[in-house]
């Protein structure tokens, strides 16, 4: 009698463990597929990004040269004005000689 029952309650609870595992295996499929998804578009994120970057860094080196030329170009004109002025001064200064040297050479004379 203990045999019969003991056969009855093994091949009823031998039936649901396999149900149960193969459930839990599909489960499992299902999550090794969505975490290979998962993995290759964090992965084509990574390549946008890096893209991204390079992109924002290209623009970066772009806008500095262009501002290193912009300040280049106003410490050009700032340049010539001072050299024009400079010019400017010299010449008055060499004709208030040249009239100094006039005047003194007259009261010599």
């Amino acid at each position: 009698m203990f045999k019969s029952l003991g056969g009855f309650l093994k091949g009823l609870f031998e039936s649901e463990p396999k149900e149960y595992i193969a459930r839990i295996s599909k489960e499992n499929q299902k999550g090794i597929y969505e975490t290979l998804k998962l993995q290759k578009e964090v992965e084509e994120e990574k390549k946008r990004q890096a893209v991204l970057a390079e992109k924002r860094a290209k623009k970066e080196a772009e806008r500095k040269a262009k501002e290193e030329a912009k300040q280049a170009a106003i410490k050009a004109k700032l340049d010539a004005k001072k050299a024009k002025l400079e010019a400017k001064m010299a010449a008055k200064k060499a004709k208030e000689e040249a009239k100094a040297l006039k005047k003194s050479n007259k009261k010599a004379a």
